[in-house]
């Protein structure tokens, strides 16, 4: 649920990327809070670090386990998976409700990245 109705800053951005770091650091050494962030992502970055997310997303979290993806301590690198983002198009309402409709939409409010207002 969104904190205040509040519109997605770059300090919120940099809000999101300090827990998920956190939480990256915690998944490794706390077996219970790894087998919860994988589970529940959202949930348990609100449960072990007060975080709520002020953007209406359904994050998921899995562990990067693919072939070649992991540290590389020769190299001194990581190889990640991408990140994948997934958008929601909504269905078009009826041709003369569509002017009103966009503009509503972009006015859904801030929970949505991509709206404005």
């Amino acid at each position: 649920m969104p904190r205040n109705n509040q519109i997605p800053s770059y300090d919120s951005l940099l809000e999101f990327q300090e827990v998920y770091l956190r939480a990256v650091a915690l998944a490794w050494t706390n077996a219970q809070f790894k087998q919860d962030f994988l589970a529940d992502p959202t949930g348990a970055l609100a449960n072990y670090f007060g975080y709520q997310c002020p953007w209406n997303v359904d994050l998921k979290v899995r562990e990067a386990t693919g072939p070649g993806q992991g540290w590389d301590a020769k190299k001194k690198q990581w190889t990640l998976p991408p990140v994948r983002t997934t958008f929601g198009v909504p269905v078009a309402p009826k041709v003369e409700e569509q002017l009103i409709a966009f503009a509503a939409y972009n006015c859904a409010g801030p929970t949505y990245l991509f709206t404005c207002c």
